[in-house]
């Protein structure tokens, strides 16, 4: 599986959809507490919420980032009901993404324009987009 999108929401804009913010800061609480059942559904509920949100028909990851922002990634493939991590794709970044230390530095959106603007390119560049587009 390939990273074929990511973008990253700051935490400073909470009225975008709250929604998700709470969502995510629920699974990320479970992860903290080593509650890894709770974790795997509520992160496994994060994801097909933000599908749902930002119209994407692909497999995502979302992640709280320790910077308190939120980190969505786009994946190559479609929904399977498992819970996705980072990690599973971790190796399988773009090079535009790749940061210091290994790490991804992924773009940061600062306005409902960029989010649109990212949110375009993403449904333009989606091939799964288009195949539903056709049914």
């Amino acid at each position: 599986m390939k990273v074929t999108a990511a973008f990253a929401l700051p935490h400073d804009h909470y009225d975008w959809n709250q929604g998700l913010y709470q969502l995510a800061m629920v699974t990320r609480n479970c992860l903290a507490n080593n509650d890894h059942e709770n974790f795997w559904k509520y992160n496994i509920m994060l994801c097909n919420y933000a599908r749902e949100i930002f119209k994407i028909p692909n497999l995502m990851i979302v992640e709280w980032e320790l910077s308190n922002d939120i980190a969505v990634f786009v994946l190559n493939g479609v929904p399977d009901g498992r819970c996705h991590t980072a990690y599973d794709i971790g190796h399988h970044i773009p090079e535009e993404y790749k940061g210091e230390n290994g790490r991804y530095s992924i773009p940061l959106i600062h306005s409902q324009e960029e989010l649109d603007d990212t949110l375009a390119h993403i449904h333009n560049m989606n091939i799964l987009h288009k195949l539903e587009d056709e049914k």
